[in-house]
């Protein structure tokens, strides 16, 4: 039994259970069980139910009456929604901060793409795909668009992961890392803006084409 502290328990349950769903330790569609989750992690029941409702309101959960909490499926659709609402904010995150871009800001950018192109384990990858984006955002200040991108990029993690671990897609998405980090140091925000959303765009329609055949064939994710 894992021992935890009962101020802070929620939140470090969340960030476990969070975690164990993006990893696919936990699968779509498994049935999470309060007492059970409650002796794991040394919580009572009412510490659990709040972590439980934390995670729902994060779409990780899914709660029906009378058969529990389970882990949320991945679809095609919220997919597909995620995918347009990430289209609009993060090139509006990027138009903001290309303006207040430096020099050592843009470098770190590109040796978090060096770094990218020897990674090798999914983990590896999807984390320093998280960090280049959020390096190429930070300047722009706005703390209330940074927190929605990370939300999203958060929930997205996941399906992230499906797409590189059942496709080749990393390699057209690193050829347009490298265009959108030129376009950066040229300070061209309304090209560099395009790219961003046709990128996201395109991983979009990826993850979205190998769901929907999932589901055709009876076994989505």
């Amino acid at each position: 039994m894992l021992e935890m502290p009962d101020r802070s328990a929620p939140g470090m349950i969340v960030d476990a259970l969070r975690n164990e769903i993006i990893q696919g330790q936990l699968k779509p569609g498994e049935r999470l069980k309060q007492d059970a989750v409650a002796a794991r992690f040394g919580v009572s029941q009412t510490v659990a139910r709040e972590a439980f409702k934390d995670l729902i309101s994060e779409c990780f959960l899914v709660a029906e009456p009378r058969r529990g909490v389970s882990v949320a499926p991945m679809t095609a659709e919220e997919a597909e929604e995620t995918t347009a609402l990430r289209s609009v904010i993060e090139p509006q995150a990027l138009s903001w901060a290309i303006p207040h871009m430096t020099g050592a800001q843009l470098d770190a950018a590109e040796k978090l793409l060096k770094e990218l192109d020897r990674a090798r384990k999914v983990n590896d990858i999807i984390a320093l795909n998280a960090r280049f984006h959020r390096a190429l955002y930070a300047a722009s200040g706005r703390t209330r668009t940074i927190a929605l991108v990370e939300s999203l990029r958060l929930s997205f993690e996941r399906y992230l992961r499906f797409t590189w671990e059942s496709t080749s897609h990393l390699n057209q998405s690193q050829q347009e890392h490298r265009e959108l980090l030129q376009l950066c140091r040229a300070g061209d925000a309304q090209h560099a803006a395009v790219l961003l959303r046709d990128h996201i765009a395109a991983t979009g329609r990826v993850l979205v084409d190998c769901l929907k055949a999932a589901e055709a064939a009876g076994t989505p994710e």
